[in-house]
C-alpha cells in the first residue's frame, strides 16, 4: 500500500477543501466586481472603500497558477482508489473524468472572470475618486436643495408685515445660496476635471448635471421669489395708498353733489354747469385711474395672498366700488340739470327772437302808416308782409307759455328771485308781441280786397320789369365759343339755368295778371303784364334756340370723342393683325371727319 493509498481520505479532504475555497474565491470576486460595476447602486465613499479593499485583497493572486497546478496534480491521486492495486478501474476513470470536468469548469469560470476583474481593477481607483466626489458634494447639494425648496414652496402672506417677513427670508435664502458659490464653483471644476478622465463612473455625469441644475434652480427661484415678493410689497403698499387716496376725490364729489341746484338765468347756469362738469371730470379721471391701479394691485396680491385672504380683499374692493357710485349719481344729476338748462335756454332764446322781431316790426308799422313817400301799393304790400310774419309769430306764444310753466314751477318762483325775473321778462315780451300782432292785424283788416289784389299785381310787375330788361340784354350778348367738350357742357348748364329762371318769371307774370283780373273794380292804370309778356316771350325764344344749338353741339362733340377713341383702339390693333379690315377703318375715319366738320360748323354758329 502506497502513501497516497494509505492517506487517501486525508488527501481527498484537503483536495475538496481547496477546491471549495477556489470556488468561494471566485464567488467573492464575482460579487465584488458586480458591486463595483453596478449601474443602479451608488455607494458612499466609505462603503465603496470597503469594496475596494475587498477587491484588492481578492486580487493579490489573481492568476491562481499554484492552486490550479496543485489541484490538477492532486486530481490524479484522489481519482485512484486504494483498493485498486492493479491499476485504475472503470469506476476510478469515471470519478477522475467527473472531477476533471468539475475542475475544468472552475478554471473556465476563472478565465471568464479575468477580463471583468482586470477592467474593474483599472476602474476601481477612478470610481473611488468619483464616490469620494459624490460624498463631498452632498452638503452643498443639500443646502442648495433646501434653498430651492424654500424658494418654491407655497406661501400666502396675508398682510404687508407678513410680506416683509417673507422678503427677509427670501434675502437670507439668496445670501445662503450666494455663500455657497465658491464651494459650488470649486466642486464644479473638480467634477468637470473628473469627467474628462478615463474609466469615469457613469453616475458622475448625472451627478454633475444635477449639481449644475440644482445650483441654477436655487439661484433663479430664490431671485424670482424675492422679485415677486418685492413687487407684491410694492403692490400692497400701492393698494393701501390708493384705497386711502381715492377718498379725497370721492369726498369732493359728495360735497359738490350736495350743492347741485338749478339756476334760472341760462347764461349763469351754463357757467355753473361748466364748472361743475370740470370738477366732476377731474375727480372721475382721478378715481378711474386709482381704481384701475387698485384692481391691478389686487390681481397681483391675490395670487400671493391665496383664497383665505380673497374674501377680505374682495370686500375692500367692493367698498371702493360702492363709494365710486357717487360718480354715476353726479353724472346723472349733471345731465338732468344740463337738460333743464338747455330747455330753459331754448325758451329764453325763442322769447328773445320774438322780442327782436316785435320791436322793429312795431317801428316799421308806424313808419308805413305815417310815410309820405310810400305809394299806396307799396304800403299795402308792406302791411301784408307784416301780417304774414305776425301770423307766423303769434302761434309761437302758446307753446312757449306752456314751456315756461313747466320750467318755472310755483316752487321755483317762491324760492328764486331770478326765476321770477325770467318769467316776468317773458310775460312782458308776450304782451308786447300780442300788441304788435294786433296792431298789424288791425291795419291789414282795413285794406280792401281790390287793394290787396292790386298790390300783389303791382309788386310783381315792379320786380319783373328790371328782370326782363336784364334778360333782354343778356339774350343779345354773343355766347362764348367753347374750346373743349367740358366748356360746352358748362355753357349748356348755364343756359338751362337761365331758362329755368325764365319759367319762374313767366309764372309770376301770370299771377300778376290773375290778381289784376280778379279785382271787382277794374284798374284804370296801364296793364304792365301785357307789355312785359311779349318781351318775355322774345327772351324765352332766344333761350330755347341757344339751348337747342348747344345740345346739338354737345351731342356731336360726344359722338366725335367716342368715334376718335374707337378709331385709336382699332389702329392700335392693326400691327397685331395678319389681315386688318381696311374698309372698316376707312369707314370709321370718314365718320370722324364728318363729325369734326359738323362740330366746327356748330361752334361757328354759336
Amino acid at each position: 500500500m502506497t502513501f497516497w493509498q494509505e492517506n487517501y481520505g486525508f488527501v481527498k479532504e484537503v483536495y475538496d477543501f481547496r477546491l471549495a475555497k477556489y470556488q468561494e474565491w471566485m464567488d467573492n470576486l464575482e460579487g465584488i466586481v458586480s458591486k463595483v460595476l453596478s449601474q443602479n447602486v451608488q455607494y458612499t465613499y466609505k462603503e465603496f472603500k470597503i469594496i475596494q479593499d475587498s477587491l484588492t485583497s481578492l486580487c493579490r493572486d489573481l492568476e491562481k497558477e499554484g492552486m490550479k497546478e496543485w489541484l490538477d496534480l492532486m486530481l490524479e491521486k484522489v481519482a485512484i482508489r486504494a483498493s485498486d492495486e492493479g491499476g485504475p478501474s472503470s469506476r476510478d476513470k469515471e470519478l477522475r473524468n467527473a472531477e476533471k470536468k468539475k475542475l475544468q469548469a472552475l478554471i473556465e469560470r476563472h478565465d471568464k472572470l479575468m477580463p471583468p476583474t482586470i477592467e474593474t481593477q483599472a476602474k476601481v481607483e477612478m470610481y473611488a475618486r468619483c464616490y469620494a466626489y459624490g460624498d463631498d458634494i452632498k452638503p452643498t447639494m443639500k443646502t442648495l436643495e433646501e434653498m430651492r425648496h424654500l424658494s418654491s414652496k407655497e406661501i400666502h402672506p396675508h398682510n404687508m408685515n407678513m410680506v416683509e417677513e417673507q422678503i427677509e427670508k427670501a434675502e437670507k435664502v439668496i445670501n445662503t445660496v450666494e455663500s455657497s458659490r465658491e464651494q459650488y464653483e470649486e466642486l464644479l471644476k473638480r467634477g468637470q476635471k473628473l469627467v474628462k478622465g478615463e474609466n469615469v463612473a457613469p453616475f458622475l455625469f448625472g451627478l454633475l448635471e444635477k449639481l449644475e441644475q440644482t445650483w441654477a434652480e436655487a439661484n433663479e427661484k430664490s431671485k424670482a421669489r424675492l422679485e415677486m415678493l418685492t413687487n407684491s410689497a410694492k403692490d400692497w403698499e400701492t393698494y393701501d395708498e390708493m384705497r386711502n387716496a381715492i377718498n379725497e376725490p370721492i369726498e369732493k364729489l359728495e360735497k359738490d353733489y350736495k350743492n347741485y341746484r338749478k339756476f334760472y338765468d341760462p347764461v349763469m347756469f351754463a357757467k355753473k354747469l361748466a364748472s361743475k362738469k370740470q370738477v366732476w371730470e377731474e375727480c372721475k379721471k382721478q378715481c378711474d385711474e386709482m381704481y384701475q391701479t387698485i384692481k391691478k394691485c389686487y390681481n397681483t396680491i391675490i395670487v400671493l395672498a391665496g383664497d383665505e385672504k380673497k374674501e377680505f380683499l374682495d370686500r375692500e374692493v367692493a367698498e371702493v366700488e360702492e363709494k365710486m357710485q357717487i360718480i354715476e349719481k353726479c353724472e346723472k344729476k349733471l345731465l338732468s340739470m344740463s337738460s333743464y338748462n338747455d330747455r330753459l335756454t331754448d325758451a329764453v332764446n325763442r322769447t328773445r327772437a320774438l322780442q327782436e322781431w316785435a320791436s322793429p316790426s312795431n317801428s316799421k308799422l308806424k313808419e308805413i302808416c305815417t310815410s309820405d313817400t310810400l305809394t299806396p301799393e307799396d304800403r299795402v304790400k308792406e302791411i301784408l308782409i307784416l301780417q304774414e310774419e305776425a301770423n307766423q309769430k303769434r302761434p309761437l306764444l302758446e307753446p312757449l307759455t306752456a314751456d315756461y310753466k313747466a320750467l318755472l314751477t310755483d316752487e321755483d318762483l317762491e324760492k328764486s328771485e331770478t326765476a321770477k325775473t325770467t318769467l316776468a321778462d317773458f310775460e312782458e315780451t308776450k304782451k308786447f308781441v300780442e300788441e304788435v300782432c294786433d296792431d298789424i292785424e288791425k291795419e291789414a283788416t282795413s285794406i280792401s280786397v281790390d287793394d290787396r289784389l292790386y298790390a300783389d299785381y303791382y309788386c310783381i310787375v315792379k320786380e319783373a320789369g328790371p328782370w326782363v330788361d336784364d334778360a333782354e340784354a343778356k339774350s343779345k350778348e354773343p355766347l362764348t365759343k367753347p374750346q373743349t367738350l367740358e366748356d360746352a357742357l358748362a355753357l349748356l348748364e348755364n343756359l338751362q339755368a337761365f331758362d329755368g329762371v325764365c319759367l319762374e318769371n313767366k309764372s309770376k307774370l301770370e299771377d300778376a295778371a290773375k290778381a289784376r283780373a280778379s279785382m271787382e273794380k277794374p284798374s284804370n292804370t296801364e296793364n304792365m303784364v301785357e307789355k312785359l309778356t311779349p318781351r318775355w316771350e322774345g327772351v324765352k325764344k332766344v333761350s330755347e334756340e341757344r339751348i337747342g344749338k348747344i345740345e346739338t353741339l354737345v351731342k356731336t362733340w360726344q359722338e366725335l370723342k367716342s368715334t376718335t377713341e374707337d378709331l385709336a383702339t382699332k389702329m392700335s390693333e392693326v400691327p397685331k393683325q395678319d389681315e386688318p379690315n381696311i374698309e372698316e377703318l376707312e369707314k370709321v375715319f370718314t365718320s370722324m371727319k364728318d363729325l369734326f366738320a359738323k362740330k366746327k360748323e356748330l361752334i361757328g354758329a354759336v
